[in-house]
């Protein structure tokens, strides 16, 4: 219902004397009242400082009103019940900061040659952590809220202390913009070395973090959901640019193709290792993938409506960047379940 709504008033205003001030709407959340569901919408426009506030509210109530009059459900609207209220850049930041799995600042460059892939800017991934094992990059781990990550089960096989751990969040490892210790790290029970099946593992934070423009929380799809080949698809890390290389101190992103499970446990890729529970992306011709460091890292892809959810976890391949050896990544909806009951999330 969200991306419904969301098209209809991205439309309303496409089709009125705003539409180049308009830059997007998002649904915070909705609350029942006495006659149907009542929606909070976030809306963001790009005005000049030097007009009128009040001026701006009147013709952003009357093309709403005028609008979605015309719109065709469901849902139904009524938009003799909208209300405009003006919200300042720290009240916006903070709503959408508290929503999982949005994105300030995306690039808009194609990712070029992580193998193949580019420097980050601040706030695009604001999900990543770098995992430190007496303060050296060893993982990556992706933050599900401000208390728990998500990583790979063989990044704690030697290392379990969890007091020797910490975890740093921001685009650079040195300086981070926050830092966090450990206080418990769960590891898959059926996880078992040297297989890659089970590959996952959650940890809890000394302290909750607090979300930022720059540090948030990704989402974590329904068990239900499939991505499908050709979804758009990142991959981030700290990890080497090529095999046996080191890690780096900026975060790097490459693109990558969903790969099905078919094509990735044919004999001249990976010969039917591929299990239920992991998935494949990246490139058959090679040159886009995971690599060293960025085990435990997320794997994400957008929905409809511009939110980034978590659908893998960087868990082995055949070194990095082979033709027909894509990256494997734990396949989060097959854990979905399990990371409930050890977090609640």
């Amino acid at each position: 219902m969200s991306q419904k709504i969301e098209s209809m008033v991205k439309n309303a205003f496409h089709k009125s004397s705003l539409r180049a001030e308009f830059v997007k709407s998002h649904i915070i959340r909705f609350s029942q009242e006495d006659h149907g569901v009542l929606a909070h919408m976030l809306l963001i426009f790009r005005f000049r400082s030097t007009e009128d506030p009040e001026t701006i509210n009147k013709i952003i109530q009357r093309v709403l009103h005028e609008k979605l009059q015309d719109a065709v459900g469901p849902p139904k609207l009524h938009p003799e019940s909208v209300e405009i209220k003006e919200i300042n850049k720290t009240e916006t930041d903070n709503f959408l900061n508290n929503c999982c799995g949005t994105r300030r600042n995306k690039t808009t460059s194609q990712s070029l040659r992580i193998v193949g892939g580019t420097e980050v800017q601040e706030g695009e991934w604001p999900w990543q952590a770098s995992l430190q094992w007496d303060g050296s990059h060893r993982c990556g781990a992706t933050l599900i809220n401000d208390t728990w990550l998500v990583s790979a089960a063989h990044c704690f096989r030697i290392y379990k202390d969890p007091a020797r751990w910490t975890a740093s969040f921001g685009v650079t490892i040195n300086p981070p913009k926050m830092k966090r210790g450990l206080q418990r790290i769960i590891v898959h029970e059926k996880y078992k070395y040297p297989s890659h099946d089970y590959d996952i593992s959650v940890a809890e934070l000394s302290t909750p973090v607090p979300y930022t423009n720059v540090v948030h929380r990704i989402c974590l799809p329904e068990a239900s959901h499939e991505f499908h080949p050709g979804d758009e698809m990142f991959v981030t890390g700290f990890g080497a640019l090529q095999n046996d290389g080191n890690s780096q101190n900026h975060l790097q992103q490459v693109q990558v193709d969903l790969i099905d499970s078919k094509t990735c446990n044919e004999p001249q890729a990976y010969n039917n290792a591929i299990t239920p529970r992991m998935l494949c992306a990246g490139s058959l011709q090679g040159n886009r993938d995971a690599c060293q460091g960025d085990s435990g890292g997320p794997l994400v892809s957008p929905d409809a409506r511009d939110i980034w959810y978590l659908a893998g976890v960087v868990s082995w391949g055949d070194e990095c960047g082979l033709p027909n050896k894509p990256g494997v990544y734990t396949r989060v909806t097959a854990f979905r379940d399990w990371i409930a009951s050890k977090t609640g999330v």
